[in-house]
């Protein structure tokens, strides 16, 4: 079954015909499962109230390890909260981008030749 194609701006791609694209290979269903989870916050989706990260808290926390691990903490779970990537290893890195953001490397492997990244950046305003 595939899912309709959001973009990495959030909105529904159209095709040249005027259809709404479909995401029909499993890559790309998996960056945009994973990209819902990492830009929403619980609560976002009130039919889906367990539904994203709070990556918010990390704000005002200083750049420092345990502010990364608790951002992959939080990412982590996100991930596993709902089960869509049981199976698949998940392996998250907080990569220090500045005195006040951090950026969240996500590799996700399974079934594929090669990993599925995806990288997010969190402003600290340190």
């Amino acid at each position: 079954m595939s899912d309709l194609y959001i973009d990495l701006s959030g909105d529904l791609l159209v095709t040249g015909y005027g259809d709404l694209a479909l995401a029909t290979d499993s890559t790309t269903r998996d960056v945009q499962q994973i990209y819902i989870r990492l830009m929403t916050e619980p609560g976002d989706f009130f039919i889906y109230p367990g539904l994203g990260t709070d990556l918010g808290v990390l704000y005002g926390m200083p750049q420092s390890p345990e502010t990364g691990d608790m951002g992959k903490r939080l990412i982590r779970a996100a991930l596993e909260r709902e089960g869509v990537f049981n199976n698949r290893q998940i392996t998250i890195e907080a990569v220090p981008t500045s005195a006040d953001s951090v950026r969240f490397d996500v590799y996700l492997t399974g079934n594929y030749s090669e990993p599925t990244v995806l990288s997010i950046t969190q402003d600290l305003g340190a």
